[in-house]
């Protein structure tokens, strides 16, 4: 089942994607050609053409990146990360963000392409990267659209039993914890963030399902593809902890507009169930901008405000498929056009604790 589920996963995309494709070819801003005729560049000499490969070969930060990290709960289950710590890093009070994958990738292809460890290395916080495993499900998907507890709920109790670990072992700050993913990577940090509510003080979600609608691996196909057809509220009664409802959770959502795999209907139903999530009565009024406009890096904004602070945030990005907007094109689900969702994601961050709400107004 779980090798059906992926193969019709990426089917889809091909299949949806290409009338997209076609049809915002043409808003793509172009660059405007050099006359005259090109001049030949002179041969490298093999020691010059490596160190320039060297040079432009994805970076993972100049702080400490440590791969294949294994950890263990209770429960003997296991799990393998990767960590980095910033160079310039602090000995205790860090902040943490939790970067999830999406299916087909590892921990070490998701830091090259998001490239969050230059904001980390800027940022003064740590980043660990938990990486599924392949005899769990044999494309590394987080299985989000199998939330019950043997399953999905089970990945995501092991990474926030990881992230304890990782927050008593290294005195990290615990109002500053934070995850985020892409794709099933999404789908995975809204189930950590829903289950465990007084852990996590914000989650972001770049292309990710609404929550609690798959419960199968047919269902999460479906969910890709529409979106949820059923009242959203009682969808996150399912899968959530019902102290989610009492602390709030803020949240990013943000979704490229020419996603052929994750339908964009996803992401503004997310946003419908972290406004509830949140407590924002349906009589707010939201934010609304346009940022980049004419460019490849175009997006529109909607903030969802308490008093002065951002709590639920949705970002439409024009010019993006289902990849990572912003990273680095030359790793495999990472897009070139679209603003630096790291960067986004961050700044985000910078402005939630995990405090009672009573405590925060």
């Amino acid at each position: 089942m779980a090798r059906s589920f992926t193969n019709l996963f990426f089917k889809a995309a091909k299949k949806f994607g290409k009338l997209q494709r076609a049809a915002m070819r043409m808003a793509v801003p172009k660059t405007a050609k050099k006359s005259g005729a090109p001049k030949r560049k002179a041969a490298k000499p093999a020691a010059a053409a490596s160190a320039s490969r060297s040079a432009t070969a994805p970076s993972l930060g100049v702080g400490r990146w440590e791969a294949s990290r294994q950890f263990s709960d209770g429960q003997g289950r296991r799990l393998t990360f990767a960590r980095y710590t910033p160079a310039a890093a602090p000995r205790s009070g860090m902040p943490l963000v939790v970067m999830l994958h999406g299916c087909r990738q590892t921990s070490l292809s998701f830091a090259r392409g998001s490239r969050m460890n230059q904001w980390a290395d800027a940022g003064g916080f740590m980043v660990l990267y938990p990486q599924q495993s392949m005899t769990r499900q044999v494309q590394r998907c987080w299985r989000w659209f199998q939330p019950d507890d043997a399953h999905g709920g089970a990945e995501a109790d092991l990474i926030a039993a990881l992230i304890r670990a990782e927050c008593a072992r290294h005195a990290l700050d615990p109002e500053r914890i934070y995850i985020a993913g892409l794709s099933a990577g999404a789908g995975m940090a809204a189930l950590v963030a829903l289950r465990h509510p007084r852990l996590i003080a914000a989650v972001a979600m770049h292309s990710g399902p609404v929550a609690g609608d798959a419960h199968s691996a047919t269902g999460g196909i479906g969910t890709m593809r529409r979106g949820a057809l059923k009242p959203l509220l009682p969808l996150l009664e399912k899968v959530a902890d019902p102290a989610v409802f009492r602390l709030g959770m803020p949240a990013m959502i943000l979704q490229g507009q020419l996603d052929p795999t994750v339908a964009p209907r996803n992401a503004r139903q997310l946003f419908e169930q972290f406004r509830a999530v949140n407590d924002l009565p349906p009589e707010s009024v939201p934010v609304e901008r346009v940022l980049g406009l004419g460019t490849d890096k175009s997006y529109r904004r909607v903030d969802m405000l308490r008093g002065s602070r951002t709590v639920l945030r949705l970002c439409e990005i024009t010019l993006v498929e289902h990849a990572w907007s912003g990273g680095d094109a030359s790793v495999r689900y990472h897009a070139r056009s679209g603003p630096d969702a790291s960067a986004l994601i961050w700044r985000f961050f910078q402005g939630q604790r995990r405090v009672a709400r009573g405590q925060a107004e």
